[in-house]
């Protein structure tokens, strides 16, 4: 059997895979309730300084963390706990644990946040995968020990100068970029960049990789060589630098795996053995799996083993025949482009699963990034170096190199920002179903084999491996199959905003539609909840957004889709939308004040149409209809509340839904006696209770006319307001109404097909 132990590592992953997928983890059961203040008693394995909203604040993660009584100075609860993160406020007083210290802190308990909406960030999974249990915020260090780990103290200390010779010698923007590229900070990355990196397929260069082992680790070596040093002592100082520099940069699961790939090429050359990459790629998964099984679903994990994975299984199966090994310009520009279609292969269902895009033009962006990236590191290193030098040449030249630094950073972004402006620049296609991407895999798993089994008969002279055109036409056809999503009937989701409101409809030809976006109580409700959902059902434009009013609870949102990923408004006619939109509608009586005068000067410089709505109004689409029951052309309204829009959708089947923005007892009296002179009404299927569930909303009067089979309720838990009221509540039982409240489930998805419709709560899922 070829590669006995890559096939055992492998058998081990298969493993850990089906037991995760069908033995799932339990969500974990928190011992303290929210905010509650404890003291507890860690080590420092971690330590940084971050900027925010709130200031400066010293962020350390404790591992080995137990309960602490004060009294006693010994330990208290003995149960093995996850990391711990500790926010502290920075002050002049402070004096920074040193790395390896017990250290014994009180502050409030605060968990982290589960997505409640498809697509969201689900931030307790992911700090679950990174050990980490709970945050303790307005943190206080009691005391210390004296005794600390000098090894990662001193490589503290030597991130901390390194990241001061970047800020001294390099822009703030392009400090932050190469403080993440080579000292694994992303801490002081700005959102705009970090989008910018990400959406234009690029965001790999910030991420601490196999690039970077190669450049320091390979180049130390060969240097060490040359000098003629015995190989087992270069190899064994090159191996331990490099594992000292994955540990001062963090040793994330990038780091971990090129780390450990680069020190068994070195011992393979020592001992004189063949180096097999898919052997190493395969025991690094095993080690960083056994540690922690659920690295599976993370993914870096998975885009950087991936990436390998897919260079050296998939390079010749999508290499034709007659390429050689790339000694003309042609030959390794065609063997690049190679290179990046094996990693495609690989990576595409993995960035649908988790970015829910791919980004078109990243195959001829990587040919010019990954090249130019060896010149920027060598520059970045160079201004280190030089910067570390104690002498005014040091600086000199520490100062030329940031300038070559920002000349690179400065052509990357310009390069992303073109490929971005081009059409059809990201791929949208939305998170596939678990049967696709299990078909697709199939697919690529037949490609490779057919191919190794063509090779091994090859060498007997048989001929019998799948031509390029065939090999080329089962990609696209897998491709094709993973990035297909099929219309079912009409789809409604009612999202979990917070206190606000957000309706996204689908109709029967794939037409979408937005009935208002926004939250008083979620900030950046736009770009965590609202485009994420949207990209996660395959969303790339809207074809109407209507806002029934012009409140923060119901507009926020939109206006993030609108100003675009920079969040500058000054400059949105270069910024790009991340989701389109055809048209905005808006109530014909809107009252014309500050957040109406924002809305048009966006929509202009957008140059999307507005248009305004009043009752008798109809928008048809494909197996819908929308029609406007309130307000009236000619309605004063003394508040936003009053002139909401209210509107009626129904099916072709007659599933018929109310949607009732934040819309006052006036304006529901005028929708029951416009619903009175429907012909054959005969009540609504699905109620969208007005105002968050408010008692001066929701009139007996007109829940009593429809008696809607459900009442679905927006609102935040715990609200300022007490919304849904009781009364509220009362009215919808009276009638037997299924009452649903995003407080309570998350977002609300409901199916509609064959006169039928289904619900489902995102939380029960």
């Amino acid at each position: 059997m070829r590669r006995p132990l890559c096939c055992v590592c492998v058998a081990f992953v298969v493993t850990v895979f089906l037991y995760l997928k069908f033995s799932p983890p339990q969500h974990p059961v928190h011992d303290h309730p929210e905010g509650e203040q404890i003291t507890l008693l860690g080590e420092v394995c971690k330590k940084e300084y971050k900027s925010g909203y709130q200031g400066s604040m010293l962020v350390i993660e404790l591992k080995n963390v137990q309960g602490w009584s004060p009294g006693s100075g010994q330990e208290g609860e003995t149960s093995k706990r996850g990391n711990v993160i500790c926010y502290i406020e920075a002050n002049e007083g402070l004096v920074m644990p040193k790395a390896g210290s017990v250290v014994a802190v009180e502050g409030e308990v605060c968990y982290f946040d589960t997505a409640r909406n498809p697509g969201e960030f689900d931030a307790q999974d992911y700090y679950r995968i990174l050990g980490v249990e709970f945050r303790l915020y307005k943190t206080r260090i009691r005391t210390e020990s004296s005794r600390y780990s000098a090894y990662h103290e001193i490589l503290y200390q030597l991130r901390c100068h390194f990241e001061g010779v970047f800020d001294s010698a390099l822009a703030p923007k392009d400090a932050s970029i190469m403080k993440a590229v080579l000292l694994g900070n992303k801490s002081e990355l700005d959102t705009q960049s970090r989008q910018l990196f990400q959406r234009s397929g690029i965001a790999h260069i910030l991420a601490i990789s196999g690039l970077h082992i190669t450049l320091l680790g390979m180049g130390l070596y060969k240097l060490l060589r040359k000098v003629c040093i015995p190989q087992a002592v270069c190899a064994v100082v090159s191996i331990g630098l490099m594992i000292a520099y994955g540990d001062m940069v963090g040793m994330s699961s990038s780091a971990y795996r090129a780390v450990f790939m680069f020190g068994m090429q070195l011992v393979a050359q020592m001992l004189r053995r063949t180096y097999d990459m898919l052997t190493a790629l395969a025991l690094a998964a095993v080690l960083i799996l056994f540690e922690q099984p659920l690295y599976l679903y993370h993914s870096g994990f998975q885009l950087s083993f991936g990436a390998i994975l897919g260079v050296g299984c998939l390079s010749d199966v999508v290499k034709p025949v007659e390429l050689g090994k790339g000694k003309r310009l042609t030959e390794k520009a065609a063997l690049s482009l190679c290179g990046s279609l094996s990693i495609f292969l690989v990576h595409f269902p993995i960035m649908l699963c988790v970015y829910y895009e791919f980004p078109i033009y990243s195959f001829l962006l990587n040919l010019v990034i990954i090249p130019a990236m060896s010149f920027l590191m060598a520059a970045g290193l160079l201004c280190l170096g030089a910067g570390s030098l104690p002498v005014a040449f040091g600086y000199a030249v520490a100062g030329m190199m940031g300038w070559v630094c920002h000349i690179l950073l400065s052509a990357f972004e310009r390069l992303c920002v073109i490929s971005l402006k081009m059409p059809f620049a990201n791929w949208v296609v939305g998170r596939p179903e678990d049967w696709r991407i299990c078909a697709y895999g199939g697919v690529i798993v037949f490609l490779y084999m057919a191919h190794q089994r063509g090779r091994s008969y090859a060498k007997r002279g048989i001929n019998i491996g799948l031509p390029l055109p065939v090999r080329f036409m089962t990609v696209l056809a897998a491709v094709a199959l993973l990035s297909d999503s099929p219309v079912d009937g009409v789809a409604m989701t009612f999202l979990d905003v917070g206190q606000g409101d957000c309706i996204w409809i689908r109709s029967a030809g794939g037409e979408h539609f937005l009935v208002d976006g926004g939250s008083s109580s979620e900030s950046k409700v736009g770009a965590y909840t609202i485009i994420p959902y949207l990209k996660y059902m395959g969303v790339s434009r809207l074809d109407a957004v209507f806002l029934t009013h012009l409140d923060k609870d119901h507009i926020s949102g939109v206006m993030e889709i609108l100003v675009g990923g920079s969040g500058d408004t000054g400059n949105i006619a270069e910024d790009q939308m991340e989701v389109g939109i055809s048209r905005i509608c808006i109530s014909e009586s809107v009252i014309e004040d500050d957040a109406y005068d924002e809305l048009i000067m966006l929509c202009e410089a957008r140059k999307i149409p507005v248009y305004r709505l009043k009752a008798g109004d109809r928008i048809e689409a494909c197996g819908l209809e929308f029609e406007v029951l309130h307000p009236q052309g000619d309605y004063e309204a003394d508040s936003r509340n009053a002139y909401s829009l209210v509107i009626k959708m129904e099916t072709q089947d007659h599933v018929t839904a109310l949607l009732t923005g934040d819309v006052e007892a006036d304006g529901e009296r005028l929708t029951a006696q416009n619903l009175c002179t429907i012909s054959g009404f005969a009540g609504i299927d699905i109620y969208k209770a007005a105002h968050h569930g408010s008692r001066y909303s929701n009139l007996k009067e007109l829940i009593s006319l429809t008696t809607p089979q459900l009442a679905v309720i927006s609102c935040a838990e715990d609200n300022s307001y007490g919304h849904p009221h009781a009364e509220t509540i009362e009215k919808f039982e009276e009638i037997g109404s299924d009452i649903r409240m995003t407080k309570d489930t998350g977002a609300i998805f409901i199916r509609i097909k064959d006169g039928k419709y289904k619900v489902e709560n995102y939380i029960d899922r």
